[in-house]
């Protein structure tokens, strides 16, 4: 028997949507982008850190691998074990938002400059 997703909805901070999706943060491009592509929104846990990444939470490695699957190339994608949780494995799918020329941008960090003028991010990508 796979996990049950209902057990992450037991938060006040956690949204709970039909078919065993819930979700915490921001949640709309990715959820619009795997929906535009075909990819079933039932049995997952989206973790939106901001508009540009966060983590997909499945019960089933295939499910994680699909999802990731459906976001590229839109979005720079990982899939990994996430952790184990009474007894069973779940999935994680990182993404982070790609650009239009294929790099992947910073989320966090879009201009860093150090105090001698050294310019090491712009516009989220590492100055070499």
């Amino acid at each position: 028997m796979a996990f049950d997703m209902s057990r992450f909805g037991t938060s006040r901070w956690v949204k709970t949507h039909p078919n065993g999706v819930y979700t915490h943060g921001s949640t709309e491009p990715v959820l619009s982008v795997l929906d535009v592509r075909g990819f079933e929104l039932r049995e997952l846990f989206l973790i939106g850190i901001n508009d540009s990444c966060g983590t997909l939470i499945f019960p089933h490695e295939s499910r994680a691998e699909n999802a990731a699957a459906a976001l590229e190339p839109a979005f720079d994608t990982r899939v990994s074990l996430f952790g184990n949780r009474d007894g069973h494995d779940l999935w994680a799918a990182t993404y982070t938002r790609r650009a239009l020329d294929g790099t992947t941008l910073s989320p966090f960090v879009t201009d860093l400059t150090l105090k001698d003028g050294t310019v090491l991010i712009r516009d989220g990508r590492w100055v070499r």
